[in-house]
């Protein structure tokens, strides 16, 4: 549909939108003195659609670089000589803005004109290329994320020092208060270790082969959607119903898969009363706002698509994808080399994280050689998994001896942590209920105790 509006545009001949008034009320408040606040709201030369009101402000940053006092005077003077704007322009300019204060008025019409202008020129690009792109998805992602851009006012663009330092006080001070901040994994051990998983962060958890690391996800996405916050699942491993009924175990406490599909409990009576507990759980879980996304064939592309449409319209605040190396490489990478195809895979991820500014987590595949504990250098196919990420997290047995049941001691390891230290987290795998607990809690220090005993 957008796409279609785009197009539609260029059969039409039509003035780019403008308002030239504006501009020049906006170049009269920056010659009036309020050019370093204009600059720093996020103006550019391409705000301007009247070429004289962008060559005096083209004149204005010359100015400064020289180290000139951006005034009218300077400026005047500078028109003396100037071929694309005469003294007439910089003195309607001056009378166009009856006083300074009123910048943030005239910014604001200025940047609306200018997010339309871009509209007609993605369309534009996008009619030029995709009768003769090899990717059109590609073309399409560009444009989304073009247009997404300019959701942003121009006054929020603003970000000086000060309030940069306003922003550090204000965390340090809810940090020294107890509070959390980024969003927490849940597994508060980890969470006092990273700070919780922070806008901007690709957040990397690998592990061998039937290790946990799905289940570890889904207990992360379980978590925030029942506390009611919007969570991006994207699977390339499993359908999105059997990640549903693997949270709906987690959830209701209840081993439904063995007992109940693989009908482990031949008794019908029993049966009955663990889908009693998991029904009374079902509706929250499905009321929760948990958006899965299993399509398999996926690229980066397509992901940032659907995730942009997410943050738009339900305000999703955690991505999660389970796994990267499954991510399909994008048309143009076909023929490259495994390791560049991962490469521009993460990064990509990592791209999108900074650009909607939330937390991405993907999970990664280790190789079954890895015996020990893991290394970053472990991470397959591709160094710039380790490269992309701000924080690495690794799961692994330590002592395949030290379970009890369905419960095995598991360790998770903060290989990587830009933000802070590394460390290891002691975890319980509850694997009938997919669950992870700490291994701290009473009804697991006996076994383990008991275990450690045993193995001494």
């Amino acid at each position: 549909m957008i796409l279609l509006l785009l197009t539609t545009m260029l059969n039409q001949t039509i003035t780019p939108p403008n308002d030239r008034d504006a501009e020049r009320g906006l170049i009269g408040a920056c010659l009036a003195g309020k050019f370093d606040d204009v600059r720093a709201a996020g103006v550019g030369a391409e705000h301007f659609f009247d070429i004289r009101c962008a060559s005096i402000w083209r004149t204005m940053n010359e100015l400064d670089a020289e180290r000139v006092s951006v005034s009218s005077d300077a400026v005047l003077h500078r028109a003396k000589g100037a071929s694309d704007y005469s003294v007439t322009d910089v003195l309607d300019s001056e009378m166009a803005c009856p006083t300074p204060l009123n910048w943030t008025y005239f910014a604001g019409i200025v940047d609306e004109k200018r997010k339309a202008r871009r509209v007609m020129e993605v369309g534009q690009r996008l009619s030029e290329q995709a009768a003769r792109a090899e990717s059109p998805e590609q073309l399409v992602s560009e444009a989304e994320a073009t247009i997404f851009g300019l959701n942003s006012s121009i006054t929020a663009q603003k970000d000086t020092r000060g309030e940069s330092f306003q922003r550090v006080v204000g965390i340090l001070e809810e940090a020294h208060l107890g509070g959390q901040i980024g969003v927490p994994t849940g597994i508060s051990d980890l969470d006092k270790v990273i700070g919780g998983m922070r806008g901007g962060q690709l957040i990397t958890l690998a592990a061998r082969p039937a290790v946990g690391k799905s289940a570890m996800a889904c207990n992360i996405a379980e978590h925030l959607v029942m506390s009611g916050t919007p969570v991006a699942f994207f699977s390339f491993e499993m359908s999105d119903d059997e990640l549903n009924l693997r949270m709906l175990c987690s959830l209701s406490d209840t081993n439904l898969i063995g007992d109940v599909v693989n009908r482990n409990i031949t008794d019908k009576a029993t049966r009955e009363k663990i889908l009693v507990k998991a029904a009374a759980h079902a509706p929250k879980l499905r009321n929760a706002p948990l958006f899965i996304n299993d399509n398999g064939n996926l690229t980066v592309a397509q992901i940032a698509s659907h995730s942009r449409r997410l943050v738009r319209n339900h305000g999703i605040k955690v991505i999660i994808i389970d796994y990267m190396q499954l991510v399909q490489p994008s048309p143009h990478d076909t023929k490259a080399q495994r390791h560049v195809q991962v490469g521009n895979i993460t990064r990509g991820l990592k791209q999108l994280a900074m650009e909607l500014n939330i937390p991405v987590v993907g999970l990664a595949q280790l190789g079954r050689q890895v015996i020990d504990r893991p290394r970053l250098s472990d991470l397959r196919e591709s160094g710039s998994i380790e490269q992309d990420s701000d924080v690495v997290l690794f799961l692994y047995v330590d002592d395949p001896d030290m379970q009890s049941g369905p419960n095995m001691l598991v360790k998770l390891a903060i290989g990587k942590n830009r933000a802070g230290r590394q460390a290891e987290v002691d975890l319980v795998f509850v694997r009938n209920k997919l669950r992870f607990e700490s291994a701290y809690k009473m009804e697991h220090e006996k076994w383990l105790n008991e275990k450690k005993k045993q193995l001494a």
